[in-house]
């Protein structure tokens, strides 16, 4: 449900804290600004503190960054289901921390968020890894994520599909496809939640489900399968006659292959035009891509 958080309070660390903590100048033509870092380790979970003597509104601030689910339960792969007992939990954790500032974590304005949910598909994933990668989100950008997955970015909003076993080295995390979307700038997280000052508070399952069947459906997955070559053409040849379906199953192969910018380029089809076919593909139940595996692969269903 809730991965990295980083919250923000309008507060100072006492003097006798701040020299714990490290201090960095960023030097200007006329001036000069400090901040300070603080990077205690708790249960195996880095917890990240940075201190504004004078933030962006003229007043100091204190930040802190952590993996939620890590420090609640040692690992970031279990999903946080009870976030009111997570809270209360990571609270006690982060109070027993030296020369840090006293925060309750209901209060802290979040800066960023990444909701999240793990799609138990066994020896799937790298089959969907595989195939999603062929996959183009509006106004993103498609790019690898490591080894692990792959990504879909824009400045301040990134959502992700990778294999968690592989990022953690975790058997436990065998068989999971994390999908995760991260929402970077403290504006990004007021405009997605609806409020000015958005907290821990302000986060229900509805609006994380409501969040990632966005991103789903926007990539044109929710309730879809992603099909194999034959099962792509049988079926795009029920829904719209043989010869159509022919033509369209032909026009999944090549955006399978190639982003639409290049298809445009190639072809000089009109965008509107090509994309009044790939939606043609989509109404018939199919994902905008296909699988190299010999059967569908099921649709990814968000249920929390």
């Amino acid at each position: 449900m809730i991965d990295t958080i980083r919250v923000k309070y309008q507060i100072s660390p006492t003097s006798d804290q701040l020299q714990h903590w490290t201090c960095s100048t960023i030097s200007k033509q006329d001036s000069a600004s400090h901040k300070f870092f603080y990077n205690p380790v708790v249960d195996n979970t880095s917890i990240r503190y940075t201190y504004y003597p004078i933030s962006y509104d003229g007043k100091p601030s204190v930040t802190i960054e952590f993996s939620f689910p890590k420090l609640v339960f040692g690992n970031n792969f279990t999903m946080i289901l009870d976030l009111e007992n997570a809270v209360e939990l990571a609270n006690k954790k982060l109070s027993s921390i030296p020369y840090a500032p006293q925060f309750n974590l209901w209060e802290g304005i979040l800066i960023r968020l990444d909701v999240c949910f793990n799609h138990q598909v066994g020896n799937l994933v790298f089959d969907y890894k595989e195939a999603l990668s062929h996959l183009e989100y509006p106004h993103r950008k498609t790019v690898d994520y490591s080894i692990e997955g792959v990504e879909f970015k824009s400045r301040h909003i990134i959502t992700k599909f990778y294999d968690k076993q592989l990022e953690t080295s975790d058997p436990q995390a065998y068989g999971i496809l994390r999908q995760e979307t991260t929402i970077n700038k403290g504006k990004e997280v007021q405009k997605k939640l609806g409020k000015p000052a958005p907290t821990l508070q302000d986060i229900t399952t509805e609006w994380v489900v409501d969040m990632l069947n966005t991103d789903l459906e926007k990539l044109k997955l929710k309730d879809r399968i992603i099909a194999d070559r034959d099962t792509a053409l049988s079926m795009l040849s029920q829904k719209h006659g043989a010869d159509a379906g022919i033509y369209y199953w032909g026009v999944l192969i090549l955006k399978t292959e190639k982003p639409k910018k290049i298809i445009k380029a190639e072809t000089h089809i009109h965008p509107r035009s090509l994309d009044r076919r790939l939606k043609k593909i989509a109404d018939t139940g199919i994902a905008l891509t296909i699988t190299k595996r010999s059967e569908p692969l099921p649709p990814l269903i968000i249920n929390l």
